[in-house]
């Protein structure tokens, strides 16, 4: 914007044989320096197709019905369990975590457990890491769910024991599956089960 002056500032300069000042100019615009853009940058990591395809629909509160053969040492006879698991992604969906909690009754106390799943990209396996208040601690891994079946291999104390098991997951459409597992403790011990669970 151009400032201008008066038309009686002019006249009086002229009469006085003084030239007429400059009309004022705005300042001049400063070229600075350009900012550079920033640039988008890698894309986020996302996690593996696996993972996804074993926990993601699995997300979610699951009641469950079934029965269990309890070993030799706490009776030997089958009971009929009742259980509650929570299914939770974590980290972005880069793990998965679990909270599974079993009715007790006359022949069992019942138990609370927490699971934490991941998954390996460079050995392509599944591995599990869970503790529970009877004093477990198991460690397991999985190829992943292959045909709507996720079958785990598992060790580590279970009910102060040393003990391997089986655990496998079947999917029996959308909201259900079914839960079957078979443990060997030391000693010769064993106990199996299974349980029906569908999504709430």
């Amino acid at each position: 914007m151009m400032l201008t002056v008066p038309s009686h500032f002019w006249l009086a300069y002229v009469r006085s044989g003084r030239p007429p000042p400059k009309a004022d100019k705005a300042p001049a615009k400063k070229n600075g320096p350009k900012v550079a853009r920033k640039s988008a940058g890698p894309p986020a990591p996302k996690p593996d197709p696996a993972l996804t395809a074993a926990f993601g629909n699995a997300v979610g509160t699951w009641r469950c019905t079934g029965s269990m053969m309890l070993p030799p040492d706490m009776g030997g006879q089958q009971m009929k369990t009742r259980s509650q698991m929570t299914i939770r992604r974590e980290v972005g969906g880069f793990a998965y975590s679990g909270d599974y909690r079993m009715e007790g009754n006359k022949a069992f106390p019942g138990f609370h457990a927490r699971m934490l799943w991941t998954y390996d990209p460079l050995a392509k396996k599944l591995y599990e890491l869970s503790a529970d208040d009877a004093g477990g601690a198991v460690r397991g891994e999985s190829d992943g769910m292959r045909d709507g079946k996720m079958v785990w291999s598992e060790e580590g104390a279970m009910m102060g024991k040393p003990a391997k098991s089986t655990t496998t997951v079947l999917s029996s459409g959308k909201g259900h599956m079914e839960v079957q597992f078979s443990m060997q403790a030391s000693g010769g011990s064993s106990m199996t089960g299974a349980e029906r669970c569908k999504k709430i």
